[in-house]
């Protein structure tokens, strides 16, 4: 299933999606690169998905009326419920508004969660 423009890489999509989701996708997918040394980002699923070690830690994705971060994890997501400092929780996705990209805490909250699961 395609979640926002259909591309084949991710600076396609992010071209592709509109300016203030795309603004705010590029801030979190840098915090993420920022956190995450030698990950690379591939087009899966539709959406931008961060690889670590050549398997899925995260993806990105533009919705009509939001943002989201997708765990790709329940278990990292149960163990978020609690402790998001910001974005809302729906399922294994986390949920931002284009003009509230999430900050780089969360950021790090969320990949120390996700690399909880995968170690």
């Amino acid at each position: 299933m395609t979640r926002g423009p259909a591309a084949a890489t991710p600076e396609e999509y992010l071209a592709a999606a509109p300016a203030d989701q795309a603004l705010a996708l590029r801030t979190v997918l840098g915090r993420l690169l920022d956190a995450l040394p030698g990950a690379q980002t591939v087009i899966s699923y539709g959406i931008i998905v961060v690889r670590v070690d050549g398997r899925a830690f995260v993806g990105l994705s533009a919705a009509r009326t939001h943002c989201s971060l997708h765990l790709m994890s329940t278990v990292a997501a149960s163990s978020l419920a609690e402790v998001l400092p910001e974005g809302r929780l729906v399922g294994a996705t986390v949920h931002f508004s284009a003009d509230a990209p999430l900050g780089p805490a969360t950021v790090r909250t969320i990949v120390e969660a996700r690399r909880h699961v995968l170690d």
